[in-house]
C-alpha cells in the first residue's frame, strides 16, 4: 500500500491543533453553551453568508470585465457559493481553481487569465481585512506592539501593492525567458529549455493578464467597494452567532477573529480547516478574555452552517450542470494545471 506523506504531515498538523484547542476545555461547558444558543439566529446567519458570497460575485465580475462580457450574475453567484464550498472541503484553495476553470470554459476565455484575476481578488481581500485590522486595533486595543505590528504589516503591504502594479505594467518576462535561451543555445538541453521556457513565458502572462483592472481606476474604486462588503458581513456571521448565546461583545471582536481566521487558512491542514481555524477564533477571543469553551462553541457553531449552507448550493450547482467530482478533477488535471 502506498503512503501517502503528504497526508500524513496534513494530519498531523491538524491533531496538533487540535490537541492546542481541545487542552483544558471544559467539555460540560462547551455542551451546555451549545444547548443555550438562540436557533433562531441561524436564519440570519445563513442570510448573512449568502450576502458575503454574493457581493463576491459582484467583486469578481469587476475583476474578469474585459475577459468576460456579460456573465450572468445568478451564475457567478451560485459559482462564489461552490468555489467557497470547495476551498472548505478540498485542499489547494480548490474552489479559486474550480472558478477560474469554470468561468473559463462557460464563457470560453482563458482560464489561467481568470486565474489571475481570481488571486488579484485574494490580493484585494487582504488589503481589506488589514484596513480593518488597523481600523480594531486603533480604535480598541491601542496596545504598543500591536501598533508597531501593524505598521510594519502596513509597510510589507504597500510594497507588495507596488510590487504586483510594477509587475503587471511593466511585466519582463519575454525578456527573461529570452535571455535565458539565447545564453543557452548551444547547450545540448537547448530544445528542453527552449520548450519550457516558452511554457511558462505563455503561463505568466496570461497569468498577469487577469490583472487588466489595475488599468480602470474607476472598476478598482468597485471591486475594493464591494470586497469591504463581503468582509463586512464576515465579520456580521460571527457577530450574529456571538448574539445567539446572549453576549454583548464590543463589534471590533469581529475583525480580530476573521483577521486571525484569514492567517489561520494558510496554514496547511486538512479539509475544513479543521484545528487552525478554531484556535484562531479562540486567540482573537482571548483579547477579550472571553472563556476558551465560549470560543470554541461559536467557532463550530459558525463554522458548521457556513459548510453546511455552501455544500448544499455547491451540491445543486454541481447537480444542476451534470458536473461529477471525478470529472472536474480530471479537468482541471489536464486544463489548468
Amino acid at each position: 500500500m502506498k503512503i501517502n506523506i503528504k497526508n500524513i504531515v496534513l494530519l498531523l498538523i491538524t491533531f496538533i491543533f487540535l490537541y492546542l484547542v481541545f487542552v483544558n476545555i471544559d467539555f460540560l461547558k462547551l455542551i451546555k453553551l451549545v444547548k443555550e444558543f438562540d436557533f433562531r439566529y441561524i436564519f440570519i446567519l445563513v442570510i448573512s453568508i449568502s450576502c458575503s458570497l454574493s457581493l463576491r460575485a459582484f467583486c469578481y465580475k469587476q475583476l474578469i470585465y474585459k475577459t468576460v462580457k456579460k456573465p450572468e450574475m445568478k451564475e457567478l453567484i451560485a459559482l462564489c457559493h461552490t468555489g467557497a464550498a470547495l476551498n472548505i472541503l478540498l485542499p489547494a484553495r480548490a474552489g479559486d481553481i474550480f472558478r477560474a476553470y469554470y468561468t473559463g470554459k462557460k464563457y470560453n476565455a482563458d482560464k489561467i487569465k481568470i486565474f489571475g484575476s481570481v488571486m488579484l481578488e485574494r490580493i484585494f481581500d487582504v488589503f481589506v481585512i488589514f484596513s480593518f485590522l488597523c481600523f480594531g486595533i486603533f480604535t480598541y486595543h491601542r496596545n504598543q506592539l500591536a501598533i508597531n505590528l501593524c505598521l510594519f504589516a502596513a509597510i510589507v503591504l504597500f510594497f507588495g501593492i507596488i510590487f504586483t502594479f510594477v509587475t503587471y505594467k511593466y511585466n519582463r518576462v519575454d525578456k527573461v525567458c529570452s535571455y535565458i535561451v539565447n545564453k543557452t543555445f548551444n547547450s545540448p538541453f537547448n530544445t528542453f529549455i527552449n520548450k519550457t521556457t516558452n511554457f511558462v513565458k505563455n503561463l505568466c502572462n496570461s497569468f498577469f493578464d487577469g490583472f487588466e483592472i489595475i488599468d480602470s481606476p474607476k472598476r478598482i474604486l468597485y471591486a475594493l467597494f464591494f470586497a469591504m462588503g463581503i468582509w463586512f458581513f464576515e465579520c456580521m456571521n460571527f457577530l450574529i452567532v456571538i448574539y445567539g448565546f446572549g453576549y454583548d461583545i464590543h463589534w471590533s471582536v469581529s475583525i480580530f477573529i476573521i483577521s486571525f481566521i484569514a492567517l489561520a487558512c494558510m496554514i496547511p491542514s486538512t479539509s475544513i480547516f479543521i484545528g487552525p481555524y478554531q484556535l484562531a477564533v479562540i486567540s482573537a477571543f482571548a483579547i477579550y478574555d472571553i472563556s476558551k469553551e465560549t470560543a470554541l462553541a461559536i467557532s463550530i457553531l459558525e463554522q458548521t452552517v457556513v459548510t453546511i449552507f455552501v455544500s448544499i448550493v455547491a451540491f445543486l450547482f454541481l447537480c444542476s450542470r451534470n458536473i461529477s467530482f471525478k470529472d472536474l478533477k480530471k479537468d482541471i488535471n489536464e486544463e489548468i494545471i
